[in-house]
């Protein structure tokens, strides 16, 4: 299930800010589907304490495990679609170089590009819309539970 959400400004805070309101929405909907109806209050707190993060290259995405969330926001076109990321891994297809896709929004071809930094999964790479641009789009990622706890709690 992917949703696209339209922002009202498409610019830097703003997005990013949006982008965290969608990626709650998106898990609270995911848990409201689920039928968790006596714990509403500790799935929106949860939601709430994601942290989002942007991401550049397939490895990055290969890390995110069922549960979490990866978006891609075009600042164009004032949409963010989000991904929950499933068992079958479809989400590393967004991260991946040469796979092309189609903007519901504004029709144009986005075609992920490697930009020379790194190797192999490691390459960062961008998502270049034919309509669009070079510099419009940008992939972000949460980590939801104790996935993010952990991954937090490594860094320190």
């Amino acid at each position: 299930m992917r949703t696209k959400i339209k922002l009202i400004s498409a610019t830097g805070i703003a997005a990013v800010f949006i982008v965290g309101v969608a990626l709650t929405s998106a898990n609270l909907a995911r848990a409201d589907d689920k039928d968790h109806k006596g714990h509403g209050k500790e799935h929106q707190h949860h939601a709430q304490m994601m942290k989002m993060t942007q991401i550049k290259t397939r490895a990055e995405a290969e890390t995110l495990k069922p549960g979490d969330s990866i978006a891609m926001v075009c600042s164009m076109c004032k949409y963010v679609t989000v991904h929950p990321v499933g068992t079958d891994k479809s989400h590393v297809q967004m991260m991946t170089a040469g796979n092309t896709h189609t903007c519901g929004v504004c029709g144009g071809k986005v075609t992920v590009q490697g930009t020379g930094k790194g190797e192999g999964k490691h390459e960062e790479v961008k998502h270049v819309c034919s309509k669009c641009g070079d510099d419009a789009m940008f992939v972000v990622a949460t980590k939801s539970g104790s996935h993010a706890d952990h991954d937090e709690h490594k860094h320190h």
